[in-house]
């Protein structure tokens, strides 16, 4: 008797999530074939859609298949199914992309693949040693798309017509290249170009030559400036102290450490530390900078500059591939003046005159959007995000649906660390790192990227969302586009953030802990406790304010905030400065001063009172240096005297006072290590945190924490705090998706803004 599972079904099938660009429509081509499925497959926006008719086990056989996705090379995020009446269809093809209002998913760039690797080393293949080789499961993406649907002739490689080979292999179900759209091979280009800054009259290197002398020149310790996927790279090698002073002198980077290429993982851990964790991150799909704890450092001092870390990464290009295989590890920074975007177009990096850059390797694929690398570590065993751009971007946070509503929503985030977000319903795409908008340049890259981003995206935003602060860059832009908008402060984004990634309703208690940040008293904040749900926050407690002179100025020089806090506290006699009677008549006069709330600036003071560090020469060194130092005493297990913070309550709001700490310090510090002292801070920082959760839990009958702001980039802080709360029977959680800085306070910004249509529809 028929059941009906041999009878003919006809269905219509939308997929979305990360579908366009990994090589699923060949995939699904073939699971039809072999299946005897009729039908075809296309993409439309950012989805792919299927029609499938066969029989029902045939229909419900092939669905299965493609939910579990035994190849890991897509992503399906929904699957929704449409019944069609049956009708004649001959076989089953791959049609022309379609049109649609929504583009739900870009596809983000991917890492050069196995297979690709093992033809680039392999010299009776056709594409042995091609600096471009890729196929349908690897390669750049979202830097070379134009428009979407992802096509070749919606990407920078319409500009290379493919060879008869190639158009084979792109038409033929068997290859791995079927509809691979980056397909080219040593034929049909793009080609390796080398331009020598020594003899810029000379004819240029091409292809193999090219690559060769580029080897030449960096084997030599010559600085090499190399076109990636998102933009130029400078590249030396690490372990010649000259190369990577020049580097620096190139770069206007005095002391901040530089990241390092690793032919492979082996290599790394010559080097470094490697967790079970860390090796993943290292080789997953993204391939961001790890920050990794160096077994010893072997480097040039100018490389990393006596940081705990080495930022290690893998090669993801095949050009990167083939300059390890030859020289080993290798500087690998962007190509910019530090605070500047990288570089990218091919005539900007040839027209640079540079003394110290000694030649260029580049081709002629346009690169259509910028893209750093993005930084990563393990933190309480899982990653956090330091830098959220290439590998992640635009891949999108995907939040609650049941407050999605219909309007579209852009936040503008802050202006350190920038990154803007778009949200349509539950997808909430945060754009790539541009750093600083207080460099003309970069307030330009990132007003083009939003024009960019929303036409790629189709999303045309009904809200914008920017922050508190009147003087933020982000936020005339946001008002410059006359919508509706809401201002929302630093701190409540920073925990919305939390509440976002992890599909938080609240309340919650957010310990924000960050540099700078204005709040709703005109004063700046940084070091707060609040009960956040839904759009709304109480400042519950914070940390005890003391004055400092320059109000946001004031970041660059931690000796001064060190002279203004130990001036506050009644104890600046123990700290002499040359500065020190202009600084605290200044003070006293209430000349140029503001009151601050900053654990930031806290760290900042620390670190300069212990003879740690007196100057940021780059952002947060202070902080990070006063890290190093107590995780330094953590490997010797050292065991830091306890100096716990005091706690005090002023009008139900409790205050955590750090004079206990500074007291014992200038006092006694001879008598103790310098970095045993620097985990005593850490440590009283966390107890501090955990007390007053405890009290808050007391008052508020709240169970669940969200830390975030970039102070939480400390590691030593960081877990020490989740250790201390766990024990504490808190539920704790911690940013993932998104960093714990300034560069995902759009995603928190899009969570609040997103609140408040939903109070304003109900």
């Amino acid at each position: 008797m028929d059941n009906g599972k041999n009878t003919e079904t006809a269905v219509k099938i939308k997929v979305c999530g990360i579908v366009q660009g990994v090589g699923f429509r060949p995939l699904v081509y073939r699971a039809a074939r072999e299946m005897g499925i009729k039908g075809w497959v296309r993409n439309v926006g950012g989805d792919v859609e299927i029609v499938a008719q066969a029989s029902k086990t045939a229909v419900d056989r092939f669905l299965s298949d493609l939910k579990e996705n035994n190849e890991r090379r897509y992503e399906i995020l929904n699957m929704e199914m449409e019944e069609l009446p049956v009708c004649i269809l001959d076989d089953f093809v791959i049609i022309p992309s379609g049109e649609a209002k929504e583009v739900t998913m870009i596809p983000p760039d991917l890492p050069v693949c196995p297979d690709c690797l093992k033809e680039l080393d392999d010299d009776s293949d056709r594409r042995s040693g091609n600096p471009f080789i890729s196929c349908m499961s690897c390669g750049p993406r979202y830097t070379i798309i134009e428009d979407m649907p992802y096509d070749r002739d919606n990407t920078a490689m319409k500009d290379f017509p493919m060879c008869s080979v190639c158009k084979k292999e792109y038409t033929s179900p068997q290859s791995r290249r079927f509809h691979a759209q980056t397909i080219s091979c040593n034929d049909c280009g793009p080609y390796l170009l080398y331009r020598d800054n020594r003899k810029p009259e000379a004819e240029e290197f091409t292809d193999r030559e090219a690559l060769k002398k580029a080897i030449k020149v960096l084997a030599a310790g010559g600085i090499v400036a190399v076109k990636g996927i998102g933009g130029y790279h400078l590249a030396c090698s690490p372990f010649l102290e000259q190369s990577a002073v020049r580097l620096r002198q190139c770069k206007g980077r005095e002391e901040k450490p530089f990241a390092v290429m690793f032919h492979s993982l082996t290599e790394i851990k010559k080097y470094c530390n490697v967790s079970m964790e860390e090796e993943a991150l290292l080789k997953s799909k993204a391939k961001p900078v790890v920050l990794l704890h160096m077994k010893e450092d072997l480097m040039a001092p100018s490389t990393n500059k006596k940081s705990v870390y080495c930022g290690a990464f893998l090669p993801y290009t095949p050009l990167q591939h083939l300059l390890t295989a030859e020289l080993g590890p290798l500087i690998m920074t962007s190509a910019n003046v530090s605070g500047q975007p990288i570089i990218r177009e091919d005539d900007c990096m040839l027209s640079l005159s540079d003394p110290f850059i000694d030649g260029v390797l580049y081709n002629k694929r346009r690169i259509v959007r910028s893209v750093d690398d993005s930084v990563a570590k393990i933190v309480a065993g899982s990653p956090q995000l330091i830098r959220r751009s290439r590998g992640y971007v635009p891949y999108p946070v995907f939040l609650n649906k049941e407050n999605a509503g219909e309007t579209d929503v852009f936040a503008a985030g802050g202006d350190l660390k920038a990154a803007f977000c778009l949200c349509r319903k539950e997808r909430a795409v945060v754009s790539q790192y541009f750093g600083d908008l207080e460099e003309c340049v970069v307030m330009e890259e990132y007003k083009k990227s939003y024009k960019d981003l929303t036409r790629l995206l189709n999303i045309t935003p009904g809200l914008a969302v920017c922050d508190l602060h009147p003087n933020y860059h982000s936020a005339r832009f946001a008002r410059s586009l006359l919508l509706p908008i809401i201002k929302v402060q630093h701190h409540h984004a920073h925990i919305a953030s939390v509440m976002a990634e992890h599909g938080l309703k609240g309340p919650v208690i957010g310990v924000a802990f960050d540099g700078t940040g204005y709040g709703t008293d005109g004063s700046i904040w940084g070091g707060e406790f609040l009960i956040c749900e839904g759009k709304e926050f109480v400042r519950a407690a914070h940390l005890s304010p003391f004055p400092i002179l320059g109000g946001d100025q004031s970041m660059r020089d931690g000796k001064k905030t060190a002279i203004c806090y130990l001036h506050h506290a009644g104890l600046d006699s123990y700290f002499p400065d040359e500065r020190k009677h202009i600084i605290t008549a200044a003070l006293d006069q209430r000349i140029n001063t503001v009151f601050t709330s900053s654990m930031g600036r806290l760290f900042d003071a620390a670190a300069s009172v212990l003879h740690i560090a007196n100057e940021n020469r780059y952002e947060g060194e202070c902080a990070i240096l006063l890290e190093r130092e107590a995780e330094l005493a953590k490997r010797e297990h050292i065991k830091p005297p306890s100096l716990p913070f005091l706690i005090t309550e002023e009008d139900d709001v409790l205050k955590l006072d750090p004079k206990p700490f500074f007291e014992a310090s200038v006092r006694y510090m001879d008598s103790e290590k310098t970095g045993a002292l620097a985990l005593s801070f850490h440590h009283a920082a966390a107890e501090g945190i955990a007390e007053i959760c405890d009290r808050l839990r007391s008052r508020y009958h709240i169970s669940e924490v969200a830390l975030s702001g970039g102070v939480f980039q400390n590691t030593v802080l960081t877990e020490r705090t989740i250790t201390l709360l766990r024990e504490r029977g808190f539920r704790v959680y911690i940013n993932r998706l998104v960093p714990p800085g300034d560069g995902g306070l759009s995603l928190g910004q899009i969570y609040l803004g997103r609140e408040h249509l939903k109070a304003v529809n109900t």
